[in-house]
């Protein structure tokens, strides 16, 4: 990644916060943007504290990703005490030796130790609402391990989420063939913006680099960026005026799997299974 590491201003968090509690509460809210947000658990303010301060405002779906390294049984209980909504663990393999081609300088059977660490306290906390995902992004190098991964996580009470790797906004090229698919809307475009540690609103949550910027949070509100570029830009992908599109849109093709990701329950059929099998059941 070229573009420069750095963390949010407290003030800008504040403002960022404060306006989606006053306009869409029930958003969910990602506090990362690429990156590690437990780098942040001794920092003042803490991840803790960004999260403290966005449920204190009335924000219902305030979650994390992790690659769970840092993770361990303080770090835990404070997310859960802070009100945290869900996390996210990255893992990709059900092996040391895969997990350590895919995740380099990661512990594979310390993050393992440690996501199962945080479902006991979770279980002890009694935090039925706090959910907890492992992640399997499917590679031609972890592939085998797929079924090994799910059956093992769903047997800890765990939910598996399964993704198909992305090219990053075209920065990984030819990674997903078009083959002759028609083209529609993605996924990140119509339904999320990406914030940066600067405030700069960038156009997709799949770009690391932040390429497209349509908004600046520091001068402009969010709800003005989502109504005014965003939005002609969403146009685009609804009216299917592909060739208008902008780069790095236009070299993308990760729409063709933005609406592929599929979530295993523990308790045994995958969500979109039972989402199916309710809405048949209503249907009758």
């Amino acid at each position: 990644m070229k573009r420069r590491k750095g963390r949010m201003e407290w003030p800008l968090f504040q403002k960022i916060i404060d306006e989606i509690a006053a306009t869409r509460p029930q958003s969910r809210v990602w506090l990362v943007f690429f990156g590690e947000a437990l780098i942040l658990k001794k920092t003042t303010p803490s991840i803790f504290d960004m999260i403290l301060y966005a449920k204190e405002k009335g924000l219902t779906d305030v979650v994390l990703n992790s690659n769970g390294n840092l993770l361990d049984r303080a770090t835990s209980e404070e997310l859960i005490d802070s009100g945290l909504d869900g996390i996210y663990i990255g893992i990709d393999a059900f092996s040391a030796e895969t997990y350590g081609k895919l995740r380099v300088g990661g512990n594979y059977p310390k993050t393992v130790r440690n996501v199962l660490d945080l479902v006991k306290v979770a279980r002890a906390k009694k935090a039925a609402s706090f959910s907890i995902q492992v992640q399997f992004v499917e590679m031609d190098e972890n592939r085998h391990e797929l079924d090994e991964f799910v059956r093992f996580w769903r047997s800890q009470g765990v939910s598996v989420k399964i993704r198909q790797k992305l090219t990053w906004s075209g920065l990984i090229p030819d990674l997903h063939p078009m083959q002759n698919r028609a083209r529609h809307q993605c996924y990140w475009i119509m339904n999320s913006l990406s914030i940066t540690d600067q405030g700069d609103v960038t156009l997709c949550a799949a770009d690391p680099e932040g390429r497209l910027v349509v908004g600046d949070l520091r001068r402009q509100s969010i709800s003005e960026i989502w109504n005014g570029k965003m939005k002609e830009l969403r146009q685009i992908h609804e009216q299917r005026r592909w060739d208008e599109l902008p780069f790095p849109c236009n070299e993308c093709n990760d729409w063709t799997v933005s609406y592929e990701d599929k979530i295993v329950e523990p308790g045994g059929r995958s969500l979109l299974q039972r989402l199916l099998g309710r809405a048949k059941k209503a249907l009758q």
